[in-house]
């Protein structure tokens, strides 16, 4: 199955007024698949009449937004090969994208991201056309989103079926997008997706997930992320409603639309579950005893579910009144509809994982890369925190010596755009090399254990992935992020960023904030220092010896897309924070001077 026909199949099959809809605090604008397909129908016409042929990529930069859509299926009706982009790229980054694929139209939402891209599109002599959305955005030569469409309707006039006529041409095989790997390191990889590998990973998600035609979901990761775009394939083909929501909007979107399930990454799990502990925290003394006393009877309830046993009567009992007066208020906070929410992007911690659950609040974890779309996740009734679940049908798994997961299937790209070299060394036989190391629990669920590129090297050779050990550090409210350093040194040290709020709360209850100290002053104190030696030793008695994290250094600020830390999918990016903090992290490893 082709992308057009995805489309036209969820089209036919499920109607309906408001399939999507843009919202923000102020307004909501709702699209039905009617004005959708006509929208699609116009632009796809308009695309051609500009002279769009097989195979001509069209770049996207835009927030998540109906026109997102639009174009996206329009594109793959004229035969185009869609090439969308983060809205954070630098121009130097977005004119590497322009020349590296060869894209002959550029579609902006917006003034700043036309402006972005106008000044990225120096001496690109590929680009051909540049279309902007937003009526009141304007640039000399640029074209009006509707202006294309107004195209559309002439070409439609003479020949009504022009504007499909490419896509009843297209084979599974064909590409249908490439995307751009916002990559830890080096230049992104654009990696070519086939309309098979989505519509196949589409096919398998809505037969392993609960979908339904009733569900609303958020949709606010980038769409140009292969996790939130495959997630609105599938919720507009089972007829959902798909809300458009900024990032900075979720937490006011999730109380005013009350969705019943939505994808995520870490991060935001993550935030959520501080603002709700903070909420508890700020509580009069009687109430933080009930709303920890709820916790912990959720907590009970959860592992008997987990572990598939019966809680028997008492707990059961216990639970009901704890869901009564603790447990349905966190779920009405989050709208009180949500039935359960997805996570992707990278791993997510079994501690944030188990907390959800302990308030009836499900997180399906879920693995994939863009090399291989979505490869594995978590079912309703086998929930296994720490895992992400078995693999979905069609998928095989092969693990090499060192733990390194290959994988092949229908969901596997076809390689690299314009990088043989690469593709030859990344693609073998049927199989990808992910770079990621795992292996299967007894139940057959994988277990990602750390990245390969990532392993940190002792200089006695002890191998330490990080990642399993900076998610044990991250189950302890007090910190906020955590990346493990120590690749060629002697020892392993952490780069910790506490959470303030909750650091300023502690420091308050000690009396080490009357002088008006800043953060970052206070974070040099031997006393807050010390709140975290706990933690640290904690940790480390679950750990070998060579792997026991021996010293640590608390940073002020959080790891963020725009200071370069974080990929715009919210991956740590180690060799950017290495550098930056590289002044904070060598004395660490300073021999101490003898008398």
């Amino acid at each position: 199955m082709t992308i057009p026909e995805l489309f036209e199949r969820s089209i036919g099959s499920m109607p309906r007024e408001a399939a999507l809809s843009w919202w923000t605090p102020q307004l909501q604008r709702n699209v039905s698949t009617a004005a959708l397909a006509d929208k699609v129908r116009r632009f796809a016409a308009g695309l051609l009449a500009l002279g769009l042929r097989k195979g001509d990529r069209v770049l996207l930069i835009s927030e998540n937004r109906p026109e997102w859509a639009a174009t996206d299926y329009a594109t793959a009706f004229a035969g185009g090969i869609l090439v969308p982009v983060y809205v954070s790229l630098t121009p130097d980054q977005l004119h590497y994208i322009l020349e590296n694929s060869g894209a002959r139209y550029a579609v902006a939402s917006t003034q700043a991201l036309l402006d972005k891209l106008l000044a990225a599109a120096h001496d690109v002599p590929n680009l051909s056309q540049v279309i902007v959305i937003d009526q009141d955005a304007a640039a000399e030569d640029v074209m009006h989103f509707d202006s294309v469409c107004a195209m559309g309707d002439d070409l439609l006039k003479g020949s009504p079926n022009a504007w499909k006529e490419p896509a009843a041409r297209l084979k599974i095989d064909d590409v249908a997008t490439i995307i751009y790997t916002s990559g830890t390191t080096g230049p992104p990889k654009g990696v070519m997706l086939s309309h098979g590998n989505l519509t196949s990973n589409v096919k398998v998600l809505c037969e392993t997930l609960e979908f339904c035609p009733d569900d609303v979901t958020l949709s606010f990761l980038p769409l140009c992320h292969v996790t939130q775009r495959l997630a609105d394939y599938c919720y507009f083909h089972r007829g959902a409603r798909i809300v458009y929501v900024a990032l900075d909007h979720v937490s006011a979107a999730l109380k005013a639309v009350r969705p019943t399930t939505f994808p995520g990454v870490p991060r935001v799990f993550e935030k959520a579950r501080d603002a709700i502990l903070a909420r508890a925290a700020d509580r009069p003394a009687p109430l933080r005893a009930l709303f920890r006393w709820g916790l912990e009877v959720g907590r009970e309830m959860a592992g008997a579910r987990l572990e598939g046993r019966d809680p028997g009567a008492w707990l059961k009992l216990r639970h009901a009144l704890a869901d009564r007066l603790v447990l349905s208020k966190v779920r009405q906070g989050l709208g009180g509809r949500l039935r359960f929410a997805v996570c992707g992007g990278a791993p997510l911690s079994p501690e944030v994982a188990r907390f959800f659950l302990s308030f009836g609040l499900t997180i399906l974890e879920g693995y994939g890369l863009t090399e291989t779309t979505v490869l594995s996740i978590n079912r309703h009734g086998r929930m296994a925190p720490g895992t992400v679940g078995p693999p979905l049908d069609g998928m095989e798994l092969r693990m090499e010596e060192d733990g390194e997961i290959l994988v092949r299937g229908p969901g596997v790209a076809r390689g690299y755009y314009l990088d043989v070299k690469r593709t030859e060394r990344d693609f073998q036989d049927g199989w990808f090399r992910t770079g990621d190391l795992g292996r299967l629990d007894d139940r057959g669920n994988l277990v990602i254990t750390g990245r390969k590129k990532e392993l940190l090297v002792t200089s006695g050779g002890k191998k330490v992935p990080p990642a399993l050990i900076e998610h044990s550090l991250l189950a302890h409210d007090l910190i906020s992020q955590a990346i493990l350093v120590g690749d060629g040194r002697k020892f392993i040290s952490a780069l910790l960023v506490p959470d303030r709020a909750k650091v300023k709360a502690r420091c308050k209850e000690m009396n080490l904030d009357a002088d008006g100290s800043s953060f970052e002053a206070l974070l040099r104190r031997r006393e807050v220092e010390a709140l975290f030696e706990p933690i640290i030793s904690a940790v480390n008695r679950g750990l070998s010896r060579f792997e026991q994290i021996k010293k640590f250094v608390l940073l002020p600020d959080e790891f963020t897309i725009e200071g370069g830390e974080l990929t715009p999918t919210m991956k740590v990016r180690r060799q950017v924070v290495e550098q930056k903090y590289r002044h904070l992290i060598e004395p660490l490893y300073l021999e101490p001077k003898e008398a």
